[in-house]
């Protein structure tokens, strides 16, 4: 699975300033197990041991791949033909990212991964800058559209976005035909892998794979694919992927457990989705289920949206990350002394907490990140600043959610 989280939440905390250090007394919150935080620091430096170890390794294994072809004109005017056409998707009700292309379909429209924009009615859209710059940079200060979902297919993972007034210069892809991509061609696809969007890459066609069925945690999917060996990163799920021709073939979706192992849902899928009536979409209201590992987040009702979490915490001091007036952020001070220590982040204002962040030393700069990604109520995802530079460097996962960590990747 390609997700589309991204470390949205995580770099605006660690850009936030807090103000003022006036003392902030609040009664000690069961965000999260103790006993989790614990085995996660102990076992950082264990598994930091093995990273150093494997990394030069997967180093040595990466010198022994055969060189990519280099193609000259066609792969060049693919991506000046279409780079404008591939936009970024900040999807803040579950906290990450994706791509998506233009179409024309009954007026230009926007094609994307369903598990993109999840549970979310509307998201938000940038498009490529005329002078490429860096994500962050992206997100903070320049312009983005409101694009509204008008339609899913859960089973195919796709969806279709509108927005208003897309300017006259974005052109729509043009489709291709699954029935005629062969094994062995070359495929190409632009998205945003991890932080470096618009990114161009290329690779073979492994295979094509009919009626496939694939899942995540807790869906399934069944679709025509595509299996390439074009690499594909969380934040690429969305993108086209086109032939050499610089006809749409499919839309990048997710991996499997291997080397190379990608996956794009075909072109004529997408087609029969947008023949498809459409349906209304439902308000997922993201009621959190109670499981026997420890749960650090607790229901919300979404009407009255933050309120709830302004009443639990009265005394934090708040702060406003999104920049439009309403708390999204709440200062903590566990330990009365005085100083801030813990985090509490609600980024698209639906009155659930997302992300729980932990500044240990009270220096300002939050070390440990707890991240709740499929909205469930328990933390399975985390991200630690062992060095305490302001840059995250070691993920952990809590992969059957059982309350330990079992999962830990460096972060290059």
């Amino acid at each position: 699975m390609l997700p589309a989280y991204s470390e949205i939440n995580s770099k605006l905390i660690l850009e936030s300033k807090v103000k003022g250090k006036e003392s902030i007394i609040i009664a000690v919150t069961p965000l999260t197990s103790k006993k989790q935080i614990k085995e996660l620091k102990v076992n950082v430096e264990s598994n930091r041991n093995f990273l150093n170890v494997i990394r030069p390794k997967l180093i040595s294994k990466n010198k022994n791949r055969p060189p990519r072809t280099k193609f000259k004109g066609p792969a060049e005017e693919i991506f000046k033909d279409y780079a404008k056409s591939v936009v970024f998707i900040g999807n803040y009700k579950k906290n990450g990212s994706g791509s998506g292309f233009v179409i024309n379909h009954k007026g230009k429209k926007i094609i994307t991964n369903w598990h993109v924009i999840e549970g979310s009615k509307k998201v938000r859209v940038w498009l490529k800058p005329k002078n490429l710059v860096n994500e962050r940079y992206m997100l903070d200060n320049l312009d983005s559209y409101e694009a509204r979902v008008i339609k899913i297919d859960k089973e195919k993972d796709l969806a279709l976005l509108e927005i208003v007034d897309m300017p006259d210069d974005i052109k729509p892809v043009q489709f291709g035909d699954f029935e005629k991509v062969n094994v062995g061609e070359t495929a190409f696809a632009i998205g945003h892998p991890g932080d470096l969007i618009w990114t161009f890459s290329n690779g073979m066609v492994s295979q094509l794979r009919q009626d496939y069925k694939w899942k995540y945690k807790n869906s399934h999917h069944f679709a025509d694919v595509i299996q390439i060996q074009v690499p594909i990163n969380p934040g690429n799920s969305g993108g086209p992927l086109f032939n050499k021709n610089k006809k749409l073939i499919g839309v990048n979706t997710f991996t499997a457990d291997g080397e190379n192992l990608n996956f794009a849902v075909s072109v004529n899928d997408m087609i029969e989705f947008l023949n498809k009536p459409e349906k209304k979409i439902k308000d997922n209201k993201y009621i959190q289920k109670r499981k026997k590992s420890p749960t650090w987040i607790t229901r919300k009702d979404n009407k009255t949206k933050n309120n709830n979490i302004d009443k639990k915490y009265p005394n934090a001091q708040k702060g406003d990350m999104n920049e439009n007036g309403s708390t999204d952020i709440w200062f903590l001070d566990e330990n009365k002394n005085g100083k801030i220590d813990t985090a509490v982040i609600d980024a698209n204002e639906d009155g659930i907490i997302e992300t729980v962040a932990f500044d240990e030393n009270e220096n300002e700069n939050f070390e440990i990140f707890l991240f709740d990604d499929d909205l469930d109520g328990n933390a399975d995802r985390a991200e630690i600043d062992e060095d305490d530079n302001g840059s995250s460097d070691i993920m952990a996962f809590d992969t059957d959610q059982d309350g330990k960590w079992d999962k830990y990747e460096k972060i290059s």
